[in-house]
């Protein structure tokens, strides 16, 4: 199993995105984080959130994944709050293969997805305010004058680490399982809202192994005009005869 990570500061001069991953005999652990907030603690947020991930993975974990992941992201969560307060926080979504297995943790925009069979699938949900308030219009709570008035503020974060009890968590529950050949990709913003899905998955139909993958998707922001945002991309391409 491999996975190759990227990144592009964009025509930022600064780099708020930090991404890692390890493996151990319990699997492969990766986590991609974005930080938001003043320039120079967004990016130490993602850089401390990261660090703590994979800290925790490598020390090893007993029982339930879900309940391990969750209770790493808390701890997380709190020391990114006492160490820089209300200034700054970072996104993150992470993964976890143990043989067949996927499981996933995110908070707030940065996205997992999975390319199977020729189709691209969003496996996250953005925590931003226009999930927020598409959840309030489902449940009656606001009507949709007020959901179109509140549109514009849709791209607002709603969910990141460093708020001292975190809003959205998206964990999965029970694993997905994986077939041969699925490519996983974990990314920051910065590469979805430039170049789309329509093209992510061109990439990944065209270029199979991970390592070209992640170059070709950094590539194609580069190429996109107007000014671009730090991007980091994890691929992971997974072989069941690598598992064997």
């Amino acid at each position: 199993m491999l996975c190759e990570i990227r990144s592009f500061i964009g025509t930022r001069t600064y780099q708020e995105d930090a991404a890692e991953f390890c493996e151990t005999e319990q699997g492969l652990f990766a986590a991609v984080c974005d930080g938001v907030g003043s320039r120079a603690d967004g990016g130490a947020s993602s850089r401390l959130c990261v660090s703590r991930f994979i800290e925790a993975f490598k020390e090893g974990f007993t029982g339930s994944y879900p309940a391990f992941i969750v209770d790493a992201a808390e701890r997380i969560d709190r020391e990114i709050y006492e160490e820089f307060g209300e200034r700054c926080g970072t996104t993150a979504v992470t993964v976890y293969i143990s043989g067949h297995s996927l499981y996933w943790l995110s908070v707030g925009d940065s996205r997992l997805y999975i390319y199977r069979n020729g189709r691209l699938k969003q496996i996250t949900t953005d925590h931003d305010y226009a999930y927020v308030i598409g959840l309030r219009l489902k449940k009656n709570l606001i009507d949709a004058a007020t959901y179109q008035a509140e549109q514009r503020k849709g791209s607002r974060l709603a969910s990141y680490f460093g708020m001292n009890g975190i809003d959205i968590v998206d964990v999965s529950m029970q694993p997905l399982l994986l077939e041969q050949n699925d490519v996983l990709l974990l990314t920051t913003d910065g590469l979805y809202k430039k170049i789309g899905d329509e093209q992510i998955a061109d990439i990944l139909r065209t270029h199979t192994r991970a390592d070209v993958a992640a170059d070709c998707l950094i590539h194609a922001v580069r190429q996109s005009e107007g000014a671009a945002d730090n991007t980091t991309v994890a691929v992971i391409r997974y072989d069941t005869e690598e598992q064997k």
